[in-house]
């Protein structure tokens, strides 16, 4: 049996207590994940491994709420197209930008937030 490395086990109980916040709020699962893992992982790792637990997370939620998406379509698709744009210009922005500087504007906006956000 190959050994685990620290990190992953660190990253793994993350994930499994961001999943649990996930699922009791709704949200959550990468505000919390993302600011410790970026400790152990680059973004370029970590990105697409918390991208594909997102599609997986989101697509569950869609078809357990199937019955209610054509009462909510009118007022999302403004946000989705509104979504192009931002997701052109952050891929260009984190093609462009040192890893390093990623991993601190990363701790400088979403620790502060999710520390406020915990106290209530």
């Amino acid at each position: 049996m190959p050994s685990l490395d620290s990190a992953v086990i660190v990253v793994a109980g993350i994930v499994f207590l961001a999943a649990f916040v996930n699922g009791a709020l709704g949200y959550g699962f990468s505000s919390l994940t993302v600011p410790v893992a970026l400790v152990f992982f680059t973004n370029r790792i970590l990105n697409p491994a918390v991208v594909i637990v997102e599609v997986v997370i989101n697509i569950y939620v869609l078809l357990i709420n199937l019955s209610g998406v054509s009462a909510v379509w009118r007022r999302v698709l403004p946000i989705l197209i509104g979504l192009l744009p931002g997701i052109c210009l952050g891929a260009l922005v984190l093609t462009s930008i040192q890893p390093g500087w990623i991993k601190f504007g990363t701790y400088v906006v979403i620790l502060p937030t999710i520390l406020i956000q915990a106290a209530g």
